[in-house]
């Protein structure tokens, strides 16, 4: 059964689900807050995540300051 509507917190923090996305990466059901993140992450990759839509994972970007 699709939970997507029915889900309380988001999959990734402990936020409530006032508004909710699905994750670009994945199936998780998560919050703006982790969504302006995966938007973060998905600049940082090379075709801006184009290529990494539902693979299944969160790709790991090494940080280099």
């Amino acid at each position: 059964m699709d939970n997507f509507l029915t889900q309380k917190n988001c999959s990734r923090c402990p936020n409530d689900l006032t508004v909710r996305i699905m994750s670009w990466f994945n199936n998780d059901t998560i919050c703006m807050d982790c969504s302006d993140k995966e938007k973060v992450l998905r600049s940082k990759l090379p075709d801006h995540g184009k290529n990494y839509e539902g693979c299944g994972y969160i790709p790991n970007i090494k940080e280099t300051t």
